[in-house]
């Protein structure tokens, strides 16, 4: 003979599963809480923490157009405070020659008349005002405030000679 499962036999099976999974799920929770709770970071560990985090997110490094990272200005710059003048060449050597060499940032390129002469036309006056104030992306004294005015001409002339 079959069996047949009454409606109160039924209620009675589906409240004791729903007991003890809902009593699983609250026995898993505590236990989470407590592990949860071991893993977390005293004060001096969140201070650790920040700390690490404070050095991955620090930029790695720095742009400057105006110069090429790989030249050192360190000449120029040490030797400012000895109040020598420098020569036009010195100083392009030094300051100049990471742009004006490789036209980087759209700079005109020493030795290409063309794009000197374009310039040189508006007089070189304008010339030196802007090597002296800075135009475009390029910095006023290509980024070398310590250069005297005199010393950013001498450059100018230099690029010029050599560009004729």
């Amino acid at each position: 003979m079959e069996h047949k499962i009454t409606d109160a036999e039924f209620y009675k099976t589906f409240t004791i599963v729903s007991v003890i999974i809902i009593g699983l799920a609250i026995f898993i929770a505590i236990l989470a809480n407590i592990f949860a709770g071991d893993l977390s970071a005293s004060n001096n560990d969140q201070a650790q923490i920040d700390n690490n985090i404070h050095q991955r997110i620090v930029p790695s490094g720095k742009t400057n157009l105006a110069s090429n990272p790989t030249i050192k200005q360190d000449v120029i710059v040490a030797s400012v405070s000895e109040s020598k003048a420098f020569s036009g060449e010195e100083v392009y050597n030094n300051v100049c020659m990471s742009c004006h060499t490789s036209g980087a940032a759209g700079a005109p390129v020493i030795g290409n008349s063309n794009q000197w002469s374009d310039r040189l036309s508006k007089g070189k006056d304008t010339l030196y005002a802007n090597a002296i104030n800075g135009i475009g992306i390029m910095p006023a004294k290509g980024g070398v405030s310590s250069l005297s005015d005199d010393e950013i001409k001498l450059a100018v002339d230099y690029i010029l000679s050599e560009s004729n």
